[in-house]
C-alpha cells in the first residue's frame, strides 16, 4: 500500500509561505508635534517597538524648523501596525493623536 501526498504537500507549503508575506494592517496615526526633538524621540520609539515595520511622513524636520506665525505644532503621520502606539506616545510625550486606518 502506498500513499501519494506530493500535490497536497506542495500546495500546503505554498499556502504557508503566502502567510509569511501577508502585509500587516497599518494604522495611520497623526500627532501634533512642536519640535524636532519630540519627532526624533517618537521615531526612536517606533524603531524600538516595530523595527523596520513602520513608516513616517517625510520632510518633517524642515517643516518643524520653519514653523512661524501662530502655529505652535505641526501634524505629522506615522504608519504603525498597532493602534496602542498612539496612546503610549500621547502619554509619554504629551502630544495629541488621531488614528486613521490606512487604506
Amino acid at each position: 500500500m502506498s500513499v501519494e501526498i506530493g500535490a497536497a504537500a506542495s500546495s500546503m507549503s505554498e499556502s504557508l509561505s503566502s502567510l509569511e508575506s501577508t502585509p500587516l494592517v497599518m494604522h495611520r496615526i497623526w500627532f501634533d508635534i512642536s519640535s524636532t526633538n519630540v519627532w526624533y524621540s517618537i521615531q526612536r520609539e517606533a524603531k524600538t517597538l516595530y523595527g523596520s515595520g513602520w513608516k513616517s511622513q517625510s520632510r518633517v524636520k524642515r517643516k518643524l524648523d520653519n514653523i512661524w506665525g501662530n502655529q505652535t505644532s505641526y501634524p505629522v503621520w506615522f504608519d504603525v501596525p498597532d493602534e496602542s502606539f498612539a496612546s503610549w506616545i500621547s502619554v509619554k510625550y504629551a502630544v495629541s493623536a488621531k488614528i486613521k486606518l490606512n487604506e
